[in-house]
């Protein structure tokens, strides 16, 4: 007498194995997270956001990543809503849609408080490029004074004192700021872009690596 399989499975052939799923994140830890990042208004990095949420027991770096992917296939930078979650400044950072900048204008005019004066363009490219970098680093590379244009990128929060020169006189560095990395869509100071790549004629390409001190000399 043969028993019969308490299932009623087919015993002629090897079980169909079962495809294994992908833990996914707890539902309350995306909610969470987005609710930080839209709080924030600030690019939050891994271990911030990690600390916030583990208020009730410690969080897994791993399953606030897996989060995060979550949220950012649900807003991805350039889709089809009117927020994205970006990854810069070292973080991550809820902001608004490239593509309604002109109707984010018309209600807030926004341009004219962010434009910057060719002076300060210059001032600014000439940190970010060579941060840390002092005062006088500064004027000798623009060949001008400094300090009002110097001024200007310290009041909006995109260059800060990073520190001092230990040389005599113990001048003043600066370098950019998270702001500064926000402002420009970037995640880290690294991912500026070579001068290389920049849209001028190769007179003036070559004139500019030689003032921020770039040209390799040769072998």
């Amino acid at each position: 007498m043969i028993d019969a399989d308490p299932l009623g499975a087919d015993s002629s052939g090897p079980a169909a194995p079962t495809a294994e799923r992908a833990p996914q994140p707890a539902a309350h830890l995306t909610r969470e997270l987005e609710a930080l990042l839209f709080a924030a208004g600030r690019p939050l990095d891994l271990d911030s956001l990690r600390e916030a949420a583990s208020y009730h027991e410690p969080m897994e770096k791993a399953a606030v990543a897996a989060a995060l992917e979550v949220l950012e296939s649900r807003y991805p930078v350039g889709g089809d809503k009117g927020f994205e979650l970006a990854r810069v400044g070292g973080g991550w950072l809820f902001r608004t849609n490239a593509a309604c900048e002109l109707a984010l204008a018309r209600l807030f005019d926004a341009g004219e408080e962010l434009r910057l004066s060719p002076a300060a363009t210059e001032t600014l490219a000439i940190v970010a490029y060579l941060q840390p970098v002092s005062r006088p680093q500064i004027a000798e590379i623009r060949g001008v004074n400094s300090d009002s244009a110097l001024h200007t990128l310290l009041d909006r929060d995109l260059v800060r004192e990073v520190g001092r020169r230990d040389a005599p006189g113990a001048a003043v560095l600066y370098g950019t700021t998270t702001r500064f990395l926000v402002a420009f869509d970037l995640a880290d100071i690294g991912s500026l872009p070579p001068i290389e790549e920049f849209e001028v004629g190769d007179d003036q390409r070559e004139e500019l690596k030689r003032r921020l001190g770039l040209v390799v000399a040769p072998g």
